[in-house]
């Protein structure tokens, strides 16, 4: 009995990351052969991914309440089953896919399902990764396969190849991110971001990897990390709490500073906090936060000082408070015609 139930629970992780197209080529090989050994685990699996309001659960966040998730599910089953063994296998299966997905994926952003680019290949064959994006103005966060847990900022995308657990703990970042990872002493957990790379076992940092700017900022809170680059094998340090590494990808100059990590990760507890912060600084975050365009017009203001905290107030009110503190003229223009995002024009006061 307890070996059947052993079983299962595999065979829905299976089902779970065939459903999240984050099943490894070995996977895929023992869920091809469990489709093959009878015709009702084809139409099973068939009659689970065909349906689209069922797709459509894994993508909300309701999912994840798994009592009012798996009575939807169980709802929706006995409805398409006909017979009293197909209703047993699919009630089954219902538990099994909530278990393996739990396992797999705790929050799904909106456009969780799209298809990630092939970054390299192993062993003759292209690895599939899955990606987690947020767009400009919302944040995310995901537990991924190990229990680790990532808080993504805004406009970022986080990708992990499908073979993602015991030894292979590698994840690719694009734009900022904060890192919870669960320790494990013989498999660090890697983060490639730009030309740096991560190496952690356990700790929590931030990294800050947008594609278009010209730096990497890694900022350390607790425990230990090694830093490497990709194209320069020299390049080695090994950061303590409190430090801030940033990386000048222009010419691969690194700067170390002392900082207050929780006030610099203040984003992903859902607010911006600023202390003595440049306005060419703050600018770059409040595009991302708010989704807006800012043009600063006047050379002078990028180096104004900006002290402040930004929670849930409106991007017409912090121009406003902004404004006032900065001494400068911020005009907020709309065009509704073209349905484009908000710009606004920052100059100095004459």
């Amino acid at each position: 009995m307890k070996n059947n139930i052993q079983k299962s629970i595999i065979l829905g992780q299976l089902i779970g990351k065939y459903l999240t197209h984050s099943e490894s080529a070995k996977e895929k090989e023992v869920l091809d052969d469990w489709l093959n050994e009878i015709a009702e685990n084809k139409e099973l699996l068939h009659s689970i991914h065909s349906d689209k309001n069922l797709a459509q659960e894994y993508e909300t966040m309701g999912l994840f309440n798994k009592d009012q998730a798996l009575n939807r599910f169980k709802d929706r089953i006995l409805l398409k089953s006909k017979t009293r063994a197909l209703v047993r296998w699919k009630m089954a299966a219902s538990i099994l896919v909530l278990v393996g997905i739990s396992s797999v994926l705790y929050f799904m952003p909106p456009n969780f399902f799209k298809t990630p680019p092939d970054f390299s290949t192993q062993h003759e064959e292209t690895i599939r990764y899955t990606s987690f994006s947020t767009e400009n103005g919302q944040s995310a966060k995901v537990v991924l396969p190990d229990s680790s847990i990532v808080w993504l900022n805004s406009g970022t995308t986080l990708s992990y190849p499908g073979g993602f657990s015991g030894q292979n703990r590698k994840v690719i970042l694009s734009g900022q991110a904060f890192f919870q990872v669960t320790r494990h002493n013989n498999y660090p957990f890697l983060v490639h971001a730009n030309d740096l790379i991560v190496t952690v076992r356990g700790t929590k940092f931030d990294v800050y990897a947008y594609p278009e700017e010209d730096e990497t900022a890694i900022a350390l809170e607790s425990g230990k990390v090694e830093l490497t680059h990709q194209k320069i094998s020299s390049f080695s340090y090994a950061m303590n709490p409190g430090e801030k590494a940033t990386l000048d990808l222009t010419d691969n100059t690194m700067n170390i500073d002392l900082i207050d990590v929780a006030v610099y990760s203040s984003w992903k507890d859902g607010k911006l906090i600023f202390r003595n912060s440049t306005m060419g600084n703050v600018v770059e975050k409040l595009k991302r936060w708010y989704d807006v365009d800012i043009e600063i017009v006047d050379s002078e203001v990028y180096n104004s000082i900006f002290t402040g905290t930004i929670r849930n107030e409106s991007y017409e009110e912090i121009f406003r408070l902004i404004g006032i503190a900065c001494h400068v003229n911020c005009k907020i223009v709309h065009n509704y015609e073209q349905e484009a995002k908000p710009h606004i024009i920052i100059s100095k006061k004459q």
